[in-house]
């Protein structure tokens, strides 16, 4: 994840510092991939860090794993690299299009722009579905209704990796301090309430909090039940 980090975050500081940041950016996190904060930066690429690990701990093969809500792809550049077939999905891919002018990603992702309802992907085809930090902007309908979804996608015994905010007070303090591009005003749910429906139809396990005494970020596995 080291060296990953280091080629995403040099071009996503030439980017902003260039042409700035807008709403489809903000939404891709590219401010926070590149936030000079090193308390802010830690907890951003934890996450990422984490799910990484995990995988490549976790499975010795190469895996078939959708990135859902993509943003700038650097979840699936990381997997991609490691011999893992990747799918990368969001509804915006114009900050994926930025990074790919100096970016060069493995032939092993295909990015697909738009609504996974929309795509004609595989049903049981998928070892993994990562979520990251993309759940929250469902209402509970839409959070059911995608879970259903990744689950016909999944493979048996397949699994969805998410992560998303607590909207504690910490997490709240935190957003304001790291500046304007932080806000969180669209967020229909915070993590707890993600993790009890997801429990409706999948085994739930922790992967990690971050931080751990008043975690800002939780980060967990749903297995595909039988």
């Amino acid at each position: 994840m080291k060296a990953t980090k280091k080629l995403f975050k040099t071009e996503i500081v030439k980017r902003l510092k260039a042409q700035g940041t807008d709403e489809v950016l903000s939404e891709a996190a590219l401010p926070a991939y590149a936030h000079k904060n090193p308390v802010i930066d830690h907890i951003f690429w934890k996450r990422l860090k984490v799910v990484a690990n995990y995988i490549h701990q976790k499975n010795k093969k190469s895996l078939k794993v959708l990135d859902f809500g993509c943003g700038t792809g650097v979840m699936s550049y990381e997997l991609a690299t490691n011999s893992h077939e990747v799918v990368g999905l969001d509804l915006d891919l114009r900050p994926v299009h930025l990074l790919k002018e100096n970016i060069n990603y493995p032939d092993s992702i295909t990015f697909m722009e738009g609504d996974l309802f929309d795509k004609d992907l595989e049903e049981n085809s998928f070892d993994a579905v990562i979520a990251l930090d993309v759940l929250e902007h469902m209402n509970d309908e839409q959070l059911r209704k995608y879970m259903g979804k990744f689950r016909s996608l999944l493979k048996d015994g397949g699994e969805v990796i998410i992560s998303g905010p607590t909207e504690n007070f910490l997490y709240k303090i935190g957003r304001k301090l790291a500046g304007q591009d932080f806000t969180g005003d669209y967020h229909d749910s915070e993590i707890q309430s993600i993790r009890k429906i997801v429990s409706e139809t999948y085994e739930v396990k922790s992967l990690a909090k971050i931080l751990p005494i008043l975690p800002l970020f939780d980060v967990f596995v749903a297995h595909k039940k039988a």
